[in-house]
């Protein structure tokens, strides 16, 4: 036992030193010194979604997108521990957890085997809940899924779906609404406390002061359509901001759009910017709620971009250079002026969930990549 805890103890330390050296911590970017708290914060990404993901849709849909309209754009720097360009899950735990993993990871640090006991202290739901706030998880992707699972469970691998529900099972949030994982049974939800449901009716019957585990219909979500009563995205948004705004200490909620990213992985253009466009409504209901709330700040981003997207000036057309994740920069929309971000400025993914936490009026102690 003893060698065993000098050897966490040696592995800490070197977390500790590499944090410093390579940006798992992260420093204060331009504009963190001055911001304001907020009550409440929605945290909304879009899976894949870049610069020229936006701008297709634009194009392809004919119509002003709800971010358009957002006061603040700056930029992510997307990119794991191990890897120039991450995977959704080392993706994930940057915007969750505010660390830097490998590809693969679910809310854990970067050594592997030992990542079973050295897991990130927090993520923002976590860190929400120890302020008293609420928090919700809302996602198109299975429950399990490697983004919604980085902010609601912490796993050495994206592909252990029954150790992620498990860890989802055991925690403290509110509400977890996705597609329908293999391990999430009605009988599980009863024994930890959560309503299982299945349906836009099941959600909308749901009332103040409950907590709710969905498992949506997936060809339902994948294809927009409502064939078995299935919400679309912008409707669990609402819905789950109602649930969730009546905690007097406030609400985290993250809701993520994922199939901007599964269709851009098939280059199928029709399919990603009608996705986007739905994530854009869902959006808008986030920024309508905020606006007249006065104390919300909705933030919108993506993990990564898919598909290489690029722009063809002689032909006015946007096209798929690959069917893979890339490295470059993705878009940060801000609806507020005040709260740390700053246009045209670039920061890695890493110091966004530092600076969200800050935000929620977390400290060092409760969210420890804060550095003041």
């Amino acid at each position: 036992m003893t060698a065993i805890k000098t050897i966490l103890s040696l592995a800490l330390s070197a977390l500790i030193c590499i944090s410093g050296l390579f940006g798992m911590t992260g420093k204060k970017a331009t504009g963190h010194e001055d911001y304001k708290t907020y009550k409440n914060v929605i945290l909304m990404i879009g899976d894949g979604m870049g610069f020229n993901t936006i701008a297709a849709t634009r194009k392809m849909k004919t119509a002003e997108l709800a971010m358009d309209n957002m006061p603040v754009l700056c930029e992510s720097q997307t990119r794991s521990f191990t890897n120039k360009v991450t995977d959704s899950a080392a993706g994930g735990t940057a915007l969750a957890c505010g660390v830097r993993t490998y590809n693969g990871a679910v809310g854990v640090y970067l050594f592997n085997p030992l990542a079973n006991y050295l897991h990130v202290p927090a993520n923002l739901t976590e860190v929400a809940i120890e302020n008293g706030k609420l928090a919700g998880v809302v996602t198109t992707d299975k429950t399990s899924g490697a983004t919604p699972a980085s902010f609601s469970a912490h796993a050495v691998a994206r592909g252990n779906e029954k150790n992620i529900s498990n860890d989802q099972m055991k925690s403290e949030l509110t509400l977890l609404w996705g597609c329908a994982s293999d391990s999430v049974t009605a009988e599980k939800c009863a024994k930890n406390g959560f309503d299982y449901i299945t349906t836009a009716t099941e959600m909308n019957s749901l009332e103040e002061g409950s907590r709710s585990f969905a498992q949506f219909d997936w060809d339902d979500i994948a294809g927009i359509k409502n064939d078995n009563d299935t919400p679309r995205i912008a409707e669990m948004t609402e819905k789950a901001i109602d649930l969730l705004d009546d905690d007097e200490d406030g609400f985290f909620l993250m809701v993520e759009g994922a199939h901007i990213d599964k269709n851009s992985h098939r280059n199928n253009f029709d399919g990603a910017t009608s996705h986007l466009a739905e994530f854009s409504d869902a959006i808008q209901v986030a920024l309508d709620y905020a606006a007249q709330d006065g104390d919300t700040l909705v933030l919108v981003t993506a993990d990564h971009e898919t598909g290489g997207i690029t722009y063809n000036a002689e032909t006015d057309e946007y096209y798929y250079t690959t069917g893979s994740h890339t490295g470059v920069n993705v878009p940060v929309y801000v609806s507020a002026t005040d709260a740390g971000f700053v246009t045209g400025e670039a920061y890695k993914n890493c110091e966004i969930s530092v600076q969200l936490a800050r935000v929620m009026g977390c400290d060092e102690k409760q969210f420890p990549r804060i550095k003041n």
